[in-house]
């Protein structure tokens, strides 16, 4: 090629390398001053072909070619930015051997480069020239220490150990790393993360606390030191961790939050709901914190509380319609039929819409139209299988509040036709056949879920109680709320079922036990009626009166707390 025609062409030829690896040519024409020494070399036809052909293999994707042929032409030209490019593409297309050779030169060229440093360490440990990469690492320390950015050095050894986590000497060279500067907090947190991988608890914990030792108020490190606890299933020393260090952190609100929500997931409502009141008192337009206090203020049964912060979570994000959601069940439950009509209503096209049209039904009932509420009902279009199932449920609550048994029964038997395995629509027939006293069809159907799902607790509680209310095979009806205990231990209405058939047994002590439990975990009119009756026929008359005087305040016209109160007190 004529040396005149490529200095014509090397302006060319930038745009199609920018970005990449280019020549320093000789004596180019108004030239800016390189910000490094470069090599000068001529851009001859052989280089200028090899670093076209190079690029162009990137761009198709033939990475191979890329790594062989820019490796070929920086060892050639000794451009550190060549290596760097010959180095990059072989370690991606897995060629180690080039990769070693370019990041070799390119660590020569540039000895203060960290990431040459580090890209040849990972290939001598893909190479598994461990004490090799070692040195590197080491020298990346070094690099980092002179700028006062050990903190950034150590994650990124980390990380590319962690790509041979699961290989022998890793962890081991990681703790030779982090002794050269024991007092740097970064190096134990990412020692810590670096044993998640390779799956040493223990060290991580270890590692993490010390992490925490060095830099007390670190909300990472914490978080992290929680996680490695839950990972042991060790739930008590979690819990215990949070708390130790919220009490010395009072204001660390993203670790209160990751507490808060494993308080969720242990189901320990009470706690859950005291952090995120603590987490809206300090950040009182947390729209997340806000709606999550009225979610767990409805778990809880503080429907006041649940109202006026699921309100506010509206307030704050009018959009939120599963927030309108909720403000009806609340309303429901308050027996403000209107408002939660309203509520559901208000709801449009999207996620919530189609429950909100089922639960629209059922107040439709409620407030005294029951055909209007049938029509309604019926005439909402379902999209699937579940969807036809939640619509057969919602007329059967319409029916059965109304006393129409029967026609709750026909209304499941027609739907059971098309989807006779359905556990849900099983289950609440067995319910109403057992209200018409059709014992048979419950206990069929109840069995008949157990037979596909031998521990569905729902089940086993219904049919157990069933026998237990009955008077009838005792010794069956306690194996069976005994396997459902073990699978629901704190839920009430099991709990309920379980005293009610240890007062059937004649065990009064162990039934006033668990229905005194059971009422403590959730406030339930049928629960009252059965602590009641075992506390009035055990002479604890006091005790059931005030018992039943509380449930009556809630729910004035529940048939059974009514039934059993006529019953003792007529």
């Amino acid at each position: 090629m004529n040396p005149a025609r490529s200095r014509y062409l090397w302006p060319i030829l930038i745009p199609l390398l920018a970005g990449c690896a280019s020549l320093t040519p000789v004596a180019p024409p108004a030239a800016e001053p390189a910000a490094e020494p470069l090599p000068g070399v001529a851009l001859t036809e052989d280089v200028l072909y090899d670093v076209l052909l190079g690029e162009i293999a990137s761009h198709r994707g033939q990475i191979n070619v890329t790594a062989l042929t820019l490796g070929r032409v920086a060892q050639q030209t000794r451009d550190p930015r060549l290596a760097e490019r010959a180095a990059l593409a072989a370690i991606y297309a897995k060629q180690y051997g080039e990769a070693l050779k370019s990041a070799q030169l390119w660590v020569e060229l540039r000895p203060d480069d960290i990431d040459a440093h580090e890209a040849l360490a990972a290939v001598l440990l893909e190479l598994d020239r461990a004490p090799e990469a070692r040195a590197h690492f080491e020298r990346m320390l070094a690099i980092e220490s002179r700028r006062q950015n050990l903190g950034q050095a150590y994650p990124r050894i980390a990380a590319v150990l962690s790509r041979h986590a699961s290989r022998p000497g890793v962890l081991d060279t990681m703790q030779f790393l982090v002794a050269r500067h024991p007092r740097v907090p970064a190096a134990h947190f990412a020692f810590a993360h670096l044993a998640v991988r390779a799956g040493d608890l223990d060290r991580a914990g270890a590692a993490a606390e010390r992490a925490l030792q060095l830099r007390p108020d670190w909300e990472e490190a914490a978080q992290f030191r929680a996680r490695i606890f839950i990972s042991q299933k060790d739930m008590a020393r979690a819990q215990a961790f949070y708390e130790s260090f919220l009490q010395d952190n009072a204001g660390a609100t993203q670790t209160r939050l990751s507490y808060a929500r494993f308080l969720i997931d242990q189901k320990q409502w009470e706690k859950a709901l005291d952090q995120f009141q603590r987490i809206v008192a300090a950040s009182p337009e947390d729209a997340d914190a806000i709606y999550a206090v009225g979610l767990l203020s409805l778990q809880t049964n503080r429907l006041t509380e649940a109202e006026k912060y699921l309100k506010l979570a509206l307030k704050l994000r009018p959009a939120n319609d599963q927030a309108k959601l909720y403000l009806g069940q609340v309303a429901e439950q308050l027996r403000h039929y209107e408002d939660a009509q309203r509520w559901y209503g208000d709801i449009g096209p999207g996620e919530s819409y189609f429950e909100a049209q089922a639960r629209l039904g059922i107040m439709i009932a409620k407030l005294g139209d029951l055909a209007a509420a049938r029509r309604h009902l019926q005439g909402i279009e379902p999209e699937n299988e579940a969807q036809r199932v939640q619509l057969a449920l919602a007329e059967e609550q319409v029916l059965r509040e109304a006393k129409l048994y029967r026609e709750a029964l026909d209304t499941l038997g027609r739907v059971l036709t098309a989807l006779p395995d359905n556990k849900d629509l099983l289950y609440a027939r067995s319910l109403i056949a057992e209200k018409l006293n059709l014992i048979d069809v419950a206990e069929r159907d109840l069995r008949a879920i157990l037979k596909q799902d031998a521990k569905n607790a729902n089940a086993l509680n219904a049919l157990g109680y069933m026998l237990a209310d009955r008077g009838e095979r005792l010794d069956e009806a306690q194996k069976l709320l005994r396997e459902a205990m073990v699978l629901k231990p704190d839920d009430p209405f099991i709990l309920d079922s379980y005293g009610w058939l240890q007062y059937r047994l004649g065990n009064s002590a162990e039934a006033i036990k668990h229905l005194r439990r059971a009422l403590a975990l959730r406030s339930d009119a049928e629960i009252s009626a059965h602590l009641g009756e075992v506390l009035w026929v055990t002479g604890e008359r006091r005790e059931a009166e005030s018992v039943w005087d509380r449930a009556l305040k809630d729910t004035p016209d529940n048939e059974a707390l009514l039934g059993v109160i006529r019953k003792f007190k007529p």
